[in-house]
């Protein structure tokens, strides 16, 4: 039930007249809240007039004390008391540097292990909309539901929520046994879903149409959530951008997380040894130190994110490999989209990761190229030997180079940005499209609409989260005014048709701009490539797609036995000594 009552007034700087803000209560299980209903944007036209939003909806107890490193726990109720939702909750804990990505538009936030809150925007609460749950990505580390605001999509016909989730160590610290078995923050999504599937219908959503949505390390969340038992029943659709669940940084190996978090308990003066007495020292830091000391000096940006999920026998019973290829996995409806340029944005870092520290602004030599190349083979942490890492080396160096112009150093960098993009993104994408499809309807899409605000520097082109702001209709708000129009219509488009798949599993039941988008599968390897004049095509760069999906996974498996030389003792007796010892 809900109660609208007193007007407030806003004037709004791109509006010449003054608009009335009304509050809105709402009952939820642990007790009525108020929100506030905003007027419509003009530049917005639809069939809905305002947007209700909900801002710091708390979905689960705050995660402090003993509670930290622990499976989140329901809220308490707040009855009778109204609890009062108009601003965003704390931000989880996380490495301020990435405020810009987080925090886009400069709004006043505190940082806070008390941060499980989630923000509900819906354009009629009397109606049964469908649901479009948004996971933020950031690594893992870094994120808040304060740089995605949802009143432009919700005015298109859908509720949106965006959730938070503890991050870095706080969410995925692990000891890889009951210690701390990992996986907080994935196990918040998990109550914030449950959330949602309780709530929704009081907001005006139908909690039988739920569709999950998320970019990067949201990418990677909403697909291991096809993945994870735990989240049976509580989503019906998947959008998953710029991130996979086979993704090699979508997951960590145990041993790794183990790894991080005693280097943690080193840096914070505490046990090691004892995986209990590690964690209860831990609990009992102050979260300003934990995080300060959660940086690894040695993690890399190679293969795997420092904090991450793991296999935890809970949450996630086997790799996403495994399951993927066991066929355990929801056959839910899926959308999977990618950056056109991904990388663009990450080989710098990268490069430095490989201790290349030259910059890559003015492209890079064929010194560069191969050394890059040959690190980034030598680097990553599949436990394969010397001699494999040579020959995947000498793979990479041959399949990307720029024929003829392999002296070419603009030439050269674009194939390092491929190399990362494909590694990254492009190929674990289209290895769930190609498992996905054979159970369920997977559409794909390339964002490829190069738009002038983006965070990459121009050379780089469309680069990874560039496409963010274009799912919220943030070219058509207020927050929007450096977009132009070929933005705005792009974001149109990419909000027509998630809504369209969000109320039906298929983005164009009808034409959407003379687009009819057809279904991914592993024969007709269909996508839609977005640009302000989407259209079809087919087998996106194949050869590269079947390097990395075939091809590599080969490599790797690859055994060199040890060379043997037959020798004959003084007794003329045969021996068979090892290649080296006889010519070292």
């Amino acid at each position: 039930m809900a109660i609208q009552h007193a007007s407030l007034f806003l004037l709004c700087p791109f509006v010449s007249v003054v608009a009335s803000i009304s509050v809105l209560r709402v009952s939820t299980t642990y007790g009525e809240i108020e929100g506030l209903t905003m007027p419509s944007y003009p530049s917005v036209s639809t069939q809905f007039k305002s947007v209700s939003k909900f801002l710091g909806v708390p979905f689960a107890a705050p995660p402090i004390g003993t509670l930290r490193l622990k499976p989140p726990q329901p809220p308490n109720s707040w009855e009778p008391n109204i609890r009062q939702t108009k601003t965003h909750g704390n931000i989880c804990w996380q490495d301020t540097t990435f405020e810009f990505i987080f925090n886009p538009y400069g709004r006043n936030y505190t940082v806070s292990e008390d941060c499980l809150y989630l923000d509900v925007y819906t354009p009629n609460i009397s109606l049964s909309l469908p649901v479009m749950v948004y996971i933020h990505g950031g690594g893992y580390g870094s994120g808040a539901a304060t740089g995605y605001p949802s009143e432009v999509l919700a005015l298109q016909g859908v509720v949106v929520v965006v959730i938070q989730y503890r991050l870095g160590p706080f969410g995925f610290l692990t000891t890889g046994d009951s210690a701390a078995p990992g996986n907080f923050g994935m196990l918040d999504q998990v109550e914030a879903l449950k959330w949602v599937k309780d709530n929704i219908d009081n907001f005006g959503g139908n909690a039988n149409k739920v569709t999950i949505f998320g970019e990067s390390a949201g990418g990677s969340s909403v697909t291991l959530h096809l993945l994870s038992p735990l989240s049976d029943g509580l989503f019906h659709q998947v959008i998953a951008e710029s991130g996979v669940d086979v993704s090699p940084w979508a997951t960590q190996s145990v041993s790794f997380g183990v790894g991080f978090a005693k280097e943690l308990a080193q840096k914070l003066n505490c046990p090691t040894e004892n995986h209990e007495e590690m964690v209860g020292c831990i609990r009992k830091k102050d979260a300003v130190d934990v995080q300060r000391a959660s940086t690894s000096s040695n993690y890399r940006l190679v293969d795997y994110l420092q904090w991450a999920p793991v296999v935890d026998k809970n949450f996630l019973h086997d790799t996403p490999q495994n399951l993927r290829k066991k066929g355990s996995f929801k056959k839910a409806p899926l959308m999977i989209s990618f950056n056109s340029n991904e990388a663009g944005i990450i080989l710098g870092g990268m490069a430095n990761s490989l201790k290349l520290m030259d910059s890559v602004e003015q492209g890079v030599n064929s010194s560069f190229f191969y050394t890059f190349l040959s690190r980034l083979a030598h680097a990553r942490n599949l436990g394969y030997s010397e001699k494999t890492a040579d020959v995947i080396a000498d793979a990479l160096k041959f399949m990307y180079t720029p024929w003829p112009d392999n002296n070419d150093r603009y030439a050269l960098r674009n194939q390092l940005v491929n190399v990362i993009s494909d590694y990254f993104y492009f190929a674990p994408s289209h290895e769930v499209a190609d498992i996905h499809s054979r159970y369920a309807s997977v559409y794909m899409y390339e964002f490829a609409h190069d738009t002038k605000v983006t965070i990459g520097a121009p050379w780089m082109g469309v680069v990874h989260l560039d496409n963010v702001p274009f799912d919220f209709g943030i070219p058509l708000s207020p927050d929007g005014f450096r977009y132009d129009a070929a933005d705005r219509n792009v974001s149109l488009f990419i909000m027509a048709v998630y809504v369209n798949f969000a109320r039906t599993g298929d983005p164009t039941p009808q034409p959407v701009n003379g687009v009819t988008w057809s279904g991914y599968n592993s024969s007709h390897r269909a996508y839609l490539r977005v640009d302000p004049n989407p259209k079809m095509a087919s087998t996106f760069y194949p050869l590269r797609m079947a390097f990395w999906n075939h091809y590599h996974p080969k490599l790797v498996q690859l055994k060199f036995e040890p060379r043997i030389v037959v020798t004959f003792t003084a007794n003329g007796e045969r021996q068979f000594v090892p290649f080296d010892q006889v010519f070292p």
